[in-house]
């Protein structure tokens, strides 16, 4: 398919991959489709006119802060030594204020401006959602945990629905990692009080695509414009590629230099 995609298009593409659930969490990237009439917003409205539920990555990394030098374990995916010169201004993270981050992508940075969008108080996984059953999937979100959110979603029956990008992008294998007996990673960020308390994050998602030959029966692939759509029910995902890292720890490695997938095999 060439040319401008329009509303009614993306409506269509959604309906044929025939999600049983009406609530899904969106990864996205505008720019992969090629043009939208409309740009992100039309993709918005035609998620919120399809699904009672839709929610989205808003990680923010501005109150990210330096390590206490009393309180830097091992096998943490980090370099100590990166915060030795480092001058960046303590941020605190005030949800009501804080921005989410460019990498999320247009789609996601124009959801969370939406009336009704709220989201969850973590200073690294943030989550906005609209919808049925909104307040009840982010509340509480402690920062002593990573994606709770998600959970909560994939406990009612919620689909992960990849617009234009694929498992590296998928928060959702993060949570396969710590079923598989992988530990998230401490951070640390600035509270409302300026307080420097530790905070949960998962490691690196680069090697997440090595997984795909191996979901091909539990993801759905669809094309829209030079976009490649992939949908699956996230209990799924979780639950196979769960088994996958349990039964090859190397599957999710990016390179053999990266520090963050050496330190969580190792965790």
């Amino acid at each position: 398919m060439t040319g401008t995609i329009n509303k009614q298009q993306i409506l269509e593409m959604l309906n044929q991959l025939e999600i049983p659930s009406s609530k899904v969490v969106v990864h996205s990237s505008l720019s992969s489709f090629g043009q939208v009439d409309g740009g992100a917003n039309t993709i918005i409205d035609a998620l919120l006119e399809t699904y009672k539920t839709v929610m989205m990555p808003a990680f923010s990394w501005e109150a990210n802060t330096c390590p206490p030098v009393d309180d830097r374990p091992e096998n943490n995916g980090c370099d100590y030594a990166f915060y030795d010169n480092w001058n960046k201004p303590m941020t605190p993270f005030i949800i009501e204020k804080i921005g989410i981050e460019k990498s999320m992508g247009l789609i996601s940075r124009e959801f969370i401006r939406r009336a009704g969008v709220i989201r969850s108080d973590h200073a690294w996984h943030s989550w906005a959602i609209y919808g049925e059953d909104a307040e009840d999937i982010i509340k509480d979100h402690s920062w002593s945990v990573t994606n709770l959110p998600l959970e909560r979603l994939a406990d009612r029956g919620g689909y992960v629905l990849l617009l234009g990008v694929n498992l590296s992008s998928c928060t959702a294998l993060h949570i396969a990692e710590e079923r598989a007996g992988r530990n998230s990673f401490v951070r640390w960020a600035v509270n409302r009080e300026m307080e420097v308390k530790r905070v949960r994050a998962s490691g690196c998602a680069k090697g997440f695509n090595n997984l795909l030959p191996y979901c091909r029966d539990i993801i759905q692939e669809f094309q829209l414009g030079n976009a490649t759509v992939y949908s699956a029910k996230l209990n799924d995902l979780i639950d196979t590629t769960a088994k996958l890292i349990g039964e090859n720890p190397y599957i999710t490695v990016c390179s053999e230099g990266c520090i963050r997938c050496r330190d969580v095999i190792l965790s």
